[in-house]
């Protein structure tokens, strides 16, 4: 009888004959997963991703996953395409980044702003959620295409649309004749607050005037997915240039009229700003598939809804729509609690988009290489590969992630200070911001953790675990929340903090669950072959104990504190001595160099004692590449 040797806590080896090398051996359907894209005339791969479909409950079959693909160029062959798709991405980011600093030097934290985060609230959802690139709409319409007719993805396009305008038209009217009450349900401290009442007054004007963001979200998301099907994903990745466009020429032409109801007004242009960017989407959408229309007969809307494509799309979207929206229902949760307190909603977002800026980059550097990598492994049955390579993502993320936060978190207010303080956002905001951000830095970490962790239960083909982690994260936000505002007087800071401590509670279970699930794993293919046995007392999963994962933290914690020290003193000093012998007419200039090279500094004091303590972000950055090419 031969055993499998388990060598250390953090490697895990098995005989060369041992079953787990078997490449054929099928522990999962992985939902996350490359493909070649044999019909595409594009010569395009698609990552397909899984949206769990309802099973019957105690089904002995396998999990049923449904796979949605989004369209991305393909190595070497498409390159211009890629770059495109690439420049397109990056200029929408960079408008919708200065579109939060406009509006935030024209509105500061005031009246116009927070009125616009509530009345923004569920036209930010149908329009991001339903109708953004990336949203489900989009990624299950793009795959549905792919795998019908012309004809009938024709028939299908157009039955959908039938059902989105009307679906989102009952919806637009209802919130259009309502408002006040769907305002009054996420945001009853506006009915509380002395200054409530011009806030909630501004929200109701602004929340009709957006209404038709409900109405044309679906059909946009579904005109995003056709054009995505059909290899053209240029559009919808410059698409959303335009709305930022439009409301970055309504504030500086508020900004303009400051001599007129300046609350009026503002509010007024950035509503219909919003409104306009997404109808201007809808009417480029409709030139561009305006040939998809021909020669289809329209069907009696009792057929629509008795179409199987109909009904497969749906039963597709609606779990999906589900998953995906449980993040909004947990912002949904902060701003109920933040209408109690006077500027938090907008502070808060204005903090968080601050923290999301570089993490967004870095899990689009880091995590989605590690993807289709992570499904490879499931396949093979390679589980000492997978751990290895988590846990080598999990430390690049770290060492990537920890210095620029550090640095960030000692020169908050100063840079928070040139990004927005100028017209209405006065020293005061930067001070608020400034707090927020610290409370949302502490969590950036177990935010980015989290998406490598979900990405692995993806590949072993799991999705409920994390769903239902995410679920219960949003309760106990909601719960650290009502705390933070009610009994401990925590404010803005506390809410912010609930959220950084609910994304490490999040991480910590999903960890746990994974070792677990690996485990049991590896522990029924030993059953299953009778020729091993099985070590009990062996970390069979391959990763590490919690107990092997304290070094190399108060590692980690250490260079931060040292970046920390470099950065404040180098700025502090740097700023004393440059501001005695330049001419005040210089400030900014200074103020940027000494950004500039304080921040410099600080890097150099984390990596210095990485380097020393052998925690080599080159060498990480290596291995991430040959994870990833492997």
């Amino acid at each position: 009888m031969t055993k499998a040797r388990i060598r250390t806590p953090f490697d895990l080896s098995f005989p060369t004959n041992s079953p787990f090398q078997n490449r054929s051996s099928p522990i999962g359907r992985p939902s996350l997963r490359f493909s070649q894209a044999e019909a595409s005339p594009h010569r395009f791969r698609r990552i397909q991703i899984a949206f769990r479909a309802e099973k019957s409950f105690g089904s002995p079959h396998e999990d049923d996953f449904s796979h949605a693909e989004v369209v991305v160029p393909a190595g070497g062959k498409s390159v211009s395409d890629a770059t495109l798709v690439g420049v397109a991405t990056l200029t929408s980011k960079i408008l919708g980044f200065l579109r939060e600093v406009t509006m935030a030097s024209v509105f500061g934290v005031g009246a116009v702003a927070t009125a616009f985060k509530y009345a923004w609230v569920l036209p930010g959802f149908s329009s991001s959620l339903l109708g953004g690139v990336n949203g489900p709409i989009h990624i299950i319409m793009s795959t549905t295409l792919s795998k019908l007719s012309e004809e009938r993805g024709k028939r299908l396009f157009q039955h959908l649309t039938t059902i989105m305008f009307l679906v989102g038209g009952v919806v637009g009217a209802l919130v259009y004749i309502f408002p006040e009450f769907v305002i009054q349900i996420y945001a009853p401290g506006l009915w509380i607050l002395a200054e409530g009442q011009i806030i909630r007054e501004i929200a109701i004007k602004q929340l009709k005037n957006m209404t038709p963001c409900i109405v044309l979200a679906g059909p946009v998301g579904l005109g995003f997915g056709y054009m995505s099907a059909q290899g053209n994903n240029a559009l919808p990745c410059i698409s959303p240039a335009l709305s930022s466009s439009l409301v970055i020429a309504s504030c500086l032409i508020s900004a303009l009229t400051r001599g007129l109801d300046a609350s009026s007004t503002g509010a007024s242009l950035i509503s219909y700003a919003v409104s306009i960017g997404l109808f201007f989407q809808w009417i480029i959408q409709v030139i561009m598939l305006r040939r998809r229309w021909f020669g289809i007969t329209p069907d009696a809307l009792n057929n629509i809804l008795k179409s199987v494509d109909v009904c497969q799309f749906f039963s597709l979207l609606l779990p999906a729509t589900v998953s995906s929206g449980l993040a909004q229902i947990a912002s949904f949760t902060d701003l109920f609690f933040a209408s109690l307190i006077p500027g938090a909603a907008v502070s808060l977002s204005y903090a968080y988009l601050m923290v999301m800026a570089p993490l967004g980059a870095l899990s689009s550097i880091i995590v989605l290489p590690l993807v289709p990598k992570f499904s490879k492994l499931v396949k093979m049955s390679s589980w000492e590969s997978l751990a290895d390579d988590l846990e080598r993502g999990l430390l690049l993320c770290l060492v990537l992630l920890l210095p620029i936060f550090s640095v960030m978190r000692s020169l908050a207010e100063p840079i928070i200070h040139i990004l927005f303080e100028r017209c209405a956002f006065d020293s005061s905001a930067s001070a608020l911001v400034s707090s927020l951000f610290l409370a949302y830095s502490l969590g950036t970490p177990f935010f980015i953790a989290k998406d490598l962790l979900v990405a692995v239960f993806y590949a072993l083909g799991d999705g409920n675990q994390p769903f239902l982690v995410s679920a219960g994260a949003v309760a106990l936000n909601a719960i650290l929340d009502w705390l933070s505002v009610s009994r401990f007087n925590l404010g803005a800071k506390g809410l912010a903090l609930s959220t950084s401590l609910t994304a490490a509670l999040s991480v910590l279970i999903l960890f746990h669950l994974l070792k677990r699930k690996l485990s049991g794993i590896i522990h029924n293919s030993f059953n299953v072959h009778s020729n091993y046995t099985y070590d009990y007392g062996a970390n069979v999963s391959g990763l590490s104990s919690y107990a092997a994962m304290i070094y190399p933290t108060t590692l980690l914690l250490i260079c931060c504190i040292t970046s920390n020290i470099t950065t404040s003193a180098a700025y502090n000093l740097m700023r004393v001595s440059l501001a005695s012998t330049l001419l005040p007419r210089y400030n900014l200039m200074i103020e940027l160099f000494t950004l500039s090279v304080a921040g410099a500094l600080g890097l150099i004091g984390f990596f210095v004692p990485a380097a020393l303590l052998h925690l080599s972000g080159s060498k990480l950055a290596r291995d991430l590449y040959r994870m990833a090419n492997g």
